[in-house]
């Protein structure tokens, strides 16, 4: 069995907004819209964040331009 561990989980999305309110509202609204079909979650163990990756659908994708195909 896998050892159990704590993980940080983020999504990051830039958005341009009128004020802080907006940028919240427009922020779920595009977690919704997207989902987990489109929307790219980021994983890292707590001790090391700099060992993130991505996740879409649960399935972990490169979301590096200089190494896309």
């Amino acid at each position: 069995m896998k050892a159990m561990g704590t993980w940080l989980v983020s999504i990051d999305l830039p958005i341009e907004a009128a004020s802080p309110g907006e940028a919240v509202d427009q922020f779920w609204t595009y977690v919704r819209e997207l989902g987990p079909s489109e929307l790219p979650v980021f994983v890292a163990p707590t001790d090391d964040e700099l060992a993130m990756l991505a996740y879409v659908q649960g399935e972990q994708v490169n979301l590096d331009p200089e190494e896309a195909p």
